[in-house]
Parts: structure tokens; C-alpha cells; sequence
């Protein structure tokens, strides 16, 4: 069985704008030309996955991980050059890391509005999208191959290109759906809240 550590923090709560200066410029010229061309909230959002993957790595593994440790394959799916393997994803109020030393995965969150009134159709299309990413990020494909992913009734399973994966939903705090996608049964999944630099 494969086991995950999920961590997420807040993108709203008070960290001030240069927090991640230093990880931007350790990181590989290309990723940081092409982050700095972002808004400032999606740079910001991008960068606070990329310190939590680095905190998960560590507390996984055991040993301190940085910046140096990231690979950023082109047109391939980002990397610890050591692992373990990771998946990144964010909403406007919330970022989240999925990693696992055990097997490949993917993983995505929508964040689904204010909580109050959102239909069930809603709910079912935000559940039926984050699965489908989730495959597609446990497979090192970009969105372009959204059509291809077929998922069961259930959302118990995806399968992209003739590959199953099993599906899990990961529950995170707030209005928000997430799923994780892996080829093999996910076990134990454990979901911490990090509080980011300020």
C-alpha cells in the first residue's frame, strides 16, 4: 500500500510578500524567469507548494531537502532529484502538497465557493475534475489529455491511455475537494496543517 503525507497551508493568513525570495532565487534560471512572470498570487502560491514539498521531503526522507534537490524536466512532470515523488496543487486560499517515497501520484484541490448554496452538480463536477487532474498529474500529463482520462462511477479508479489508477479523496478543511491518483492502492494517507514563513 502506498502512503501519503498531505500537507497544506493558508495562502491568506499574513505572510508577507518577500517570504519566498530566497527559495526564487535558488531555484533553476528557466523555472524562476517563468515564476516571476506570473501575478504576484499565483508566484506567491506557486513558491508556497514549493517550500511544502521541500518541508514533506524532509520530514519523509529525514534528511533536510532545498531548493538544489528540485528538477524541472522540460515538459515533464517537476521532481526531487532523490524523492520523494510529489504533486502540488493550489486553490485562491489554500496550497497543498501530496508526496509519497512508494509509488508515482498525482494530486489536485478546487476549492468549491463559500459552502452555502453550492448545488450537488457543482460538488459532482468538482469531484469528477479533481480526479481527472489527479491522473493526469500522477502521469506526467498536461490538461491537453483531460479528455482521455476515464473514471469509473465511483471515482474509485481512472484510467489514461490503457494505465489504471486507483483514486482517493483527501479531505482538507474548508470548502474544498481534493483527490490523489496513484497506480497502486493508496493506504495511509496523513493530512497536516503547516503554517508558512512570515
Amino acid at each position: 500500500m502506498v502512503r501519503v503525507l498531505v500537507l497544506h497551508a493558508r495562502l491568506d493568513q499574513g505572510v508577507r510578500p518577500g517570504a519566498f525570495d530566497t527559495l526564487l532565487r535558488a531555484l533553476p534560471y528557466a523555472r524562476r524567469l517563468e515564476l516571476e512572470q506570473r501575478s504576484d498570487a499565483d508566484r506567491h502560491a506557486s513558491l508556497a507548494g514549493l517550500w511544502l514539498v521541500l518541508q514533506g521531503a524532509t520530514q519523509l526522507t529525514g534528511r533536510p531537502a532545498g531548493p538544489h534537490d528540485l528538477r524541472f524536466p522540460m515538459g515533464g512532470k517537476p521532481m526531487l532529484a532523490e524523492g520523494p515523488c510529489f504533486s502540488v496543487s493550489h486553490g485562491r486560499d489554500l496550497v497543498a502538497v501530496a508526496l509519497s517515497a512508494d509509488a508515482e501520484i498525482g494530486f489536485d484541490l478546487e476549492e468549491s465557493g463559500d459552502g452555502q448554496g453550492s448545488d450537488r452538480k457543482d460538488a459532482t463536477t468538482l469531484e469528477r475534475w479533481t480526479a481527472t487532474e489527479a491522473v493526469l498529474k500522477a502521469a506526467g500529463q498536461g490538461l491537453r489529455d483531460a479528455k482521455s482520462v476515464e473514471l469509473d462511477a465511483s471515482l474509485a479508479t481512472g484510467t489514461l491511455h490503457g494505465k489504471a489508477y486507483v483514486l482517493r479523496r483527501v479531505m482538507l478543511p474548508g470548502p474544498v475537494i481534493a483527490h490523489l491518483a496513484s497506480p497502486r492502492p493508496v493506504g495511509q494517507v496523513d493530512v497536516v496543517a503547516v503554517e508558512l514563513p512570515r
